[in-house]
């Protein structure tokens, strides 16, 4: 074949696959799609862009456009708020729909910087809006958050705003509980979802001891101590609990008492060993600052036992029972949100008379200290993420 032909040939084959390959490279070009982290990146950079130029009506442009293709993300929703309050158009009602979600969502962007854990980033783009947290679009929000909380007054919504966008982003729940900040509807939604969470049960768990004062003729049985416990629920300001308790120690006096009811004679004895089970309900009269006043109730089976068992005479145990209806107050101090010191004093209106094992009653008056636990992890959990001032 002749040289020149060869090479004619060689070199044509070599400008068809160039063709080729410039075309699959047009074709990769015009089919690859536009996604929310080219849009959202190159969005970031024009809005710093137009705001430092100061072209107000261009960045207004833009973040419409930006909403319109990825949503209202995070980012986009602090442009949107920064861009009204620079031109002092902010009204909080644009964007009831989601303030409290993005103030979450800027605070857990705010602790991956601060706790260097922005590799999670990767992971989470769309939530985080597609801009990277720490990079250039952080950095000038963050500057111009600081300039524009100078021109409002302090015990503003404008300023509360400015100030959690600059430097301060995590006391923003805690001032808006305030009443020195005017209603919003951004206070209006923290107060809704905190009453949501306020409404749940707490579970309440407590150990007991104290004394058992008798008064009136049941003096001769003299005073004993009392062991038990109470489990129950705390919702709100009501508590509502089963208590169990158990009193004991032998009578400093010794007194008669029957077999039986039916029995004509008494035995003389010391012995006392008694229980308690019922079932109380308390109201708070007064909470604050990790302080509870409580007015208490309830009703119960109270009793002692008044005779041991004598197996070789063929002697059964003797006990006397009474309804108990009783009343008091009741005090806690919570030494943590979850958990107090307590005292609660009761007056118990008994008649231990009622099966006629003894002749004579009274009313005593309990006195007891107390430690318990009242939580609920899911609920308490929560009203912490939003710095909710509870018991302390």
């Amino acid at each position: 074949m002749n040289r020149k032909y060869t090479i004619a040939i060689i070199f044509t084959v070599f400008l068809t696959i160039s063709a080729f390959g410039q075309d699959f490279d047009n074709l990769m070009m015009t089919r690859k799609p536009l996604d929310c982290s080219d849009i959202s990146y190159n969005c970031g950079l024009l809005f710093i862009e137009y705001m430092t130029e100061n072209k107000i009506d261009s960045a207004q442009i833009l973040l419409s456009y930006w909403e319109a293709k990825c949503g209202l993300r995070e980012p986009v929703y602090r442009a949107k708020v920064l861009l009204a309050l620079k031109t002092e158009q902010f009204n909080d009602s644009l964007f009831f729909k989601s303030q409290l979600n993005q103030i979450f969502n800027y605070q857990n962007r705010m602790d991956l910087i601060k706790f260097s854990t922005t590799y999670q980033y990767d992971s989470y783009k769309p939530y985080y809006g597609y801009i990277p947290p720490g990079g250039d679009f952080d950095d000038y929000t963050r500057k111009l958050a600081l300039d524009l909380k100078n021109s409002y007054p302090e015990k503003s919504i404008e300023y509360v705003l400015a100030e959690f966008y600059s430097n301060n982003y995590d006391t923003i729940f805690s001032k808006i509980q305030s009443k020195e900040y005017p209603e919003s509807i951004l206070k209006k939604e923290y107060n809704i979802i905190v009453e949501k969470y306020k409404k749940l049960p707490e579970f309440h768990i407590a150990g007991i001891m104290g004394v058992w004062i008798p008064t009136g003729e049941l003096t001769r049985l003299g005073i004993h101590p009392e062991l038990g416990f109470q489990m129950g629920v705390k919702k709100r300001k009501m508590n509502y609990d089963c208590t169990i308790l158990l009193k004991f120690l032998n009578s400093p006096n010794s007194y008669y008492a029957k077999r039986d009811k039916s029995s004509d004679s008494f035995e003389l004895t010391n012995h006392f060993f008694g229980g308690y089970i019922g079932f109380d309900i308390g109201g708070d009269l007064y909470a604050k600052k990790g302080h509870e006043i409580q007015l208490t109730g309830g009703v119960a089976w109270d009793g002692f036992d008044v005779l041991k068992e004598d197996k070789d005479n063929n002697l059964k145990s003797a006990t006397v029972n009474s309804f108990n209806i009783n009343l008091g107050l009741g005090y806690r101090y919570y030494i943590k949100n979850s958990i107090y010191f307590g005292l609660k004093v009761k007056y118990n209106v008994v008649d231990y008379s009622l099966n006629k094992i003894i002749d004579f009653t009274g009313n005593p008056i309990t006195a007891h200290f107390i430690i318990g636990r009242v939580d609920n992890v899911f609920r308490n959990r929560n009203l912490q993420t939003l710095k909710y001032k509870q018991r302390k």
